[in-house]
């Protein structure tokens, strides 16, 4: 009886909520009330056979994310599953089929379930174990998808510092996309032997120049000294070009040693930092954006082992987007299609999305697309993702075959075309340095799959 009112009760929702889990046995809820609860809403994919009853399974799932074992453990009282134990909020089939005969033998599911975020505290690590651990990681196939947070750890893990208006706002760049370069080769060189390669290329005025991920604080280039005598560079070509291109060291680095990193590159004129927090961890880079005080830009490089299972870990959106974000990384750099990798288009750009569309609670972090960038692709990258975007080529500046001030300028240029409306080809007519990088490089104007 779900309507009116039960013989000598009081008649109100509660006792219909109450009847419901009892009926169930406390292991299903549906997503608005979730929501209104504040609990975590995590949605998986999995494929079973055609035989396999998915409720049954959904339903330990949810209990072995949260309180339970594969077996019934003594201690676990009535009052500890209503507070602390996890509940199966919908379970779709894909195809959406509601009856037996339209089953594939194989059918993906979407399970979602809802962890009550008591379990969690605010801490990111214990976050990622919740969700990643215990039966997604030793009893289930399951591959996470999506996962919708309450305000109030949205609002205590923080997000971006500074996040794209904060990197507007330090690179003096409103108007356009920034142009960001790493360091060509990626490591082996002294702090000096960088510091020439830094200043040749900032004399094409590119807004910022990194580290590559491979360099960290070596005996060959010691963090400091290479902070020192790049910034030193940044200032002379300023004296050239009137503008001053912003150094971002790699400080990724074991435990507390990455923050310590952190500290001595500021303190010797850094004014942001770069972290791989696939290395390190995402909590790691959570300390990180909280400590700084200046922009972080957070690397992809390790991340990839988190989403390249098709049955396991979790989305690339999730990986490289949602986390980052919800860690504090003010710059993410962006795997893409269109350098090599075989990274579907639709991921690419849910990773962006995840990055930069309006989220509440959390600044837009600045997307980096990096991996394969040169002037001939600028075209089709800001005309599916915008002008708030970073484009970080690495050899299409330091290999154009007039040198990386060119390869900056060849950027710049073509992306002056996107903004004025004209083919890169047709605009490349007025610009020998854009010329030369498309006929080194090639031209592409169009996605892929």
């Amino acid at each position: 009886m779900l309507c009116g009112r039960r013989p000598g009760s009081e008649g109100d929702m509660g006792w219909v909520v109450a009847e419901a889990a009892r009926r169930t046995g406390g292991r299903f809820v549906l997503p608005a009330q979730a929501r209104s609860e504040h609990d975590v809403l995590a949605t998986y994919c999995l494929v079973a056979p055609r035989g396999v009853d998915v409720v049954p399974l959904a339903q330990r799932f949810a209990v072995g994310q949260s309180l339970g074992t594969w077996v019934e453990v003594p201690g676990a009282t009535d009052e500890m599953r209503r507070l602390y134990e996890g509940r199966v909020a919908s379970i779709v089939a894909v195809p959406a089929a509601d009856l037996t005969y339209q089953l594939p033998d194989e059918v993906s599911y979407l399970i979602q379930i809802a962890i009550p975020v008591a379990n969690l505290g605010s801490d990111l690590a214990q976050l990622i174990t919740t969700f990643l651990g215990n039966d997604a990681s030793t009893s289930i196939r399951a591959k996470l998808v999506d996962l919708e947070l309450p305000p109030e750890l949205v609002d205590a893990c923080g997000g971006p510092r500074f996040g794209t208006a904060g990197i507007r706002e330090l690179t003096g760049v409103f108007d356009r996309p920034l142009v960001l370069n790493m360091i060509k080769p990626c490591t082996g060189l002294s702090p000096d032997a960088g510091a020439a390669v830094f200043y040749e290329t900032a004399l094409g005025g590119p807004d910022m120049i990194k580290d590559d991920e491979l360099l960290g604080s070596t005996d060959f280039s010691p963090l400091v000294e290479r902070v020192t005598a790049f910034t030193r560079a940044a200032e002379r070509a300023a004296e050239v070009t009137g503008r001053q291109t912003l150094y971002i060291p790699n400080v990724t680095a074991q435990g507390t040693v990455l923050l310590d990193n952190a500290r001595r590159a500021v303190d010797a004129g850094a004014r942001a930092v770069m972290v791989a927090y696939g290395s390190v961890g995402l909590g790691m880079l959570a300390e990180l954006s909280r400590t700084v005080g200046v922009p972080v830009l957070g690397h992809y490089a390790g991340s990839g082992m988190w989403s390249e299972g098709a049955r396991s870990g979790m989305t690339a959106g999730l990986a490289a987007g949602f986390f980052p974000r919800l860690c504090g990384a003010d710059l993410a750099v962006v795997n893409t299609p269109y350098g090599g990798y075989s990274m579907t288009r639709s991921s690419y750009l849910e990773v962006v999305n995840r990055l930069s569309l309006p989220m509440d609670g959390l600044r837009p972090t600045m997307p980096v697309v990096g991996g394969g960038v040169h002037a001939g692709v600028v075209e089709l990258y800001l005309s599916e993702l915008g002008p708030d975007v970073v484009l970080a080529p690495g050899g299409g500046v330091q290999g154009h075959p007039d040198g990386p001030a060119a390869g900056v300028r060849s950027i710049l240029r073509a992306i002056e075309a996107w903004q004025a409306n004209i083919p890169t080809d047709e605009y490349a007519a007025g610009f020998p340095e854009l010329a030369a990088a498309l006929a080194a490089f090639g031209y592409r104007k169009e996605g892929g799959i």
